[in-house]
């Protein structure tokens, strides 16, 4: 027996030799939770387990069947579950209880005095289950009255009036909303605009009184137009007519807006199948428009990473009026640029998300794209120009870091794209080329490499030499510009982003290739810049779109550059405001502009 003592001895505990089974944690689900003051919460574990919360009652407490209820005050705390067999393994949850905030979605009211307002949807309580709040009125009867619901009924005399609202779970909490007591007044917006036959233009409306709604009118009906709501669509003969709003609840108060419908001006036309902005629009030899490419969510993410490029095109048939969709391109693209080849193919070059300097063609006669030569450097932001030779040079542009001065030539005969003999004097991006009646191209202004800004620079491309020299420069810097061909062989120069903490410009000039100078003509309605500027059939130049400065009828305004007198004066507004749009002459004389400002719509200039 004593042998045998031993032996159990030499197998029990002291014998290292013996594996131990490892004991597994005690896991709390979730471990890691978020509560309000006064909620509760379920904790579970995989095996019966006591419940606790370490620090006792001012952490809250927890029931057998782990069903926490948080505290009345804010901190981090932690439940602590123990197993119930002889392990005694622990296992812990953080709670995190947030404090009590009150905040009001608006500190301002306006009602006329025979109204009554609801004050409770205004004003918000978190952090805890309690979000009851208490109504008072510091200035007493005299500043109306307000029940235990936030229901407000003002005096008779009109002035601003203080009510408040105090958080029942913590009352050293509390906001303040404003009430303003007056007549009913109401609003439109624009207050005028212009717009050609057909034109549409949606107004908004202010109204100083709860019950906002009016009743919409033309003075003038029905040969003033007609009204959907809001939304004004303009006679075809022209003249001054008034759009009125009148108040529901107070038919003595009205506003109106003037409209004047000119001769000529934009009506909104069928959808494109894709929202896009900085995409391109080109007119093939057949009279269709191809819109390629493009950023659907250009305004929403930093376009160079966002991931809403478009690599599809789509057909604008102007005979039908609509939409179809076209073999896509190989890689999508935004910011890039397409130009039309004298055997009518369309060249795709650059662009955001290209997939680097691969460019590709369009078949118009069969709808087909296909590969050719890579460029020798990417681009965004850059121009592409037909020479007269039939070659295609492309210039500047945002490389793989910064803008660029190196510039090449597209050769469609054998596909393939060769750096110029010389490159540009600047480095530029979201600068201009336009090519003169001698066949040079004129480059202008643009975003300088870096932090180096803004220039008023300008300098000619000579074909034969296959070199850029400088011009005369233009009298203010500028970017997002727009240049374009008039009829007499001078460059209109328009709007465009200033060196100035953005200041958009409404002045513009005029190059003269004779002289190789600018001068300064007439300054447009409003600065703009990222707009359109095309050139029409009776040489005037068509101005609309863009970031503009000013606001509300602004936004839409469209102005005709006149030649001749060297003026401004305005035409018929678009429907939407856009930013980077494009817009192609059609052959029968009508402007088609799509999208920019992320939208799908479109319209027509006639």
């Amino acid at each position: 027996m004593v042998v045998a003592l031993g032996m159990v001895s030499c197998h029990g505990e002291n014998d290292e030799s013996t594996p131990t089974t490892p004991v597994a944690p005690l896991v709390v689900t979730p471990n890691n939770v978020s509560v309000n003051q006064g909620a509760t919460f379920q904790f579970r574990t995989s095996s019966p387990v006591n419940w606790s919360v370490q620090g006792g009652a001012a952490g809250g407490s927890i029931t057998a069947d782990g069903l926490y209820t948080a505290p009345n005050s804010s901190g981090t705390f932690f439940v602590v579950a123990t197993a119930q067999d002889l392990s005694r393994r622990t296992g812990s949850a953080r709670v995190f209880v947030p404090a009590v905030r009150i905040f009001t979605r608006s500190n301002r009211v306006t009602m006329a005095t025979d109204e009554s307002a609801n004050l409770a949807p205004m004003v918000s309580v978190t952090g805890t289950v309690n979000t009851a709040v208490a109504w008072t009125i510091p200035e007493g009867a005299a500043a109306g009255s307000v029940t235990e619901a936030g229901l407000y009924t003002p005096p008779a005399a009109f002035g601003t009036y203080r009510v408040i609202a105090t958080s029942q779970a913590n009352t050293a909490l509390s906001v303040t909303i404003n009430v303003v007591v007056g007549p009913v007044a109401v609003s439109i917006s624009p207050p005028s605009d212009t717009l050609g036959p057909g034109g549409v233009r949606p107004f908004t409306l202010a109204v100083t009184a709860i019950d906002k709604r009016v009743t919409w009118s033309v003075s003038e009906a029905p040969l003033g137009g007609s009204l959907d709501g809001s939304r004004y669509t303009a006679p075809n003969n022209t003249g001054n007519y008034q759009v009125v709003a009148t108040s529901v609840h107070d038919p003595t108060a009205s506003a109106s807006a003037t409209v004047t419908v000119v001769p000529a001006g934009f009506r909104p036309a069928v959808d494109m199948l894709s929202a896009r902005t900085a995409h391109t629009a080109t007119a093939l030899p057949d009279g269709r428009v191809l819109i390629t490419g493009g950023s659907s969510c250009f305004f929403s993410f930093y376009y160079y990473y966002d991931s809403c490029e478009l690599k599809q095109a789509e057909l604008y048939d102007p005979a039908s009026n609509k939409f179809t969709s076209a073999n896509g391109m190989s890689a999508a693209r935004v910011l890039h640029a397409a130009t039309l080849l004298p055997d009518g193919k369309l060249l795709i070059s650059g662009g955001s998300s290209a997939g680097g300097p691969r460019a590709e063609l369009y078949e118009s006669a069969t709808g087909a794209w296909s590969a050719t030569g890579s460029m020798t450097a990417s681009r965004v932001a850059h121009t592409a120009t037909l020479l007269e030779n039939g070659k295609v040079l492309l210039a500047g542009g945002v490389g793989t870091n910064a803008s660029n001065a190196s510039a090449e030539l597209y050769d469609p005969q054998s596909g393939t794209f060769a750096p110029t003999l010389g490159g540009m004097n600047l480095r530029r991006s979201f600068h201009t080329a336009t090519r003169l009646a001698n066949g040079q191209i004129l480059v202008t202004g643009g975003q300088l490499a870096g932090n180096a800004g803004i220039t008023s620079t300008a300098e000619l491309y000579d074909p034969i030499a296959e070199s850029f020299a400088a011009t005369g420069s233009m009298s203010t810097a500028r970017a997002y510009h727009r240049a374009t061909l008039l009829s007499n062989g001078t460059v209109l120069i328009t709007g465009g982003l200033s060196v100035s903490s953005g200041t958009r410009l409404n002045s513009t000039e005029i190059y003269d290739p004779a002289s190789g100078q600018f001068s300064a003509t007439g300054n447009m309605l409003i600065g703009r810049d990222s707009h359109f500027a095309i050139p029409l059939p009776n040489g005037k130049v068509l101005v609309s779109g863009g970031y503009v400065s000013g606001a509300g009828a602004l936004a839409f305004t469209a102005e005709l550059f006149d030649p001749v007198t060297g003026t401004f004066t305005q035409t018929g507004s678009m429907t939407e405001a856009r930013v980077l749009p494009t817009a192609v002459l059609l052959a029968d004389g009508r402007v088609l502009v799509t999208g920019g400002s992320d939208l799908a719509s479109t319209e027509l200039y006639q």
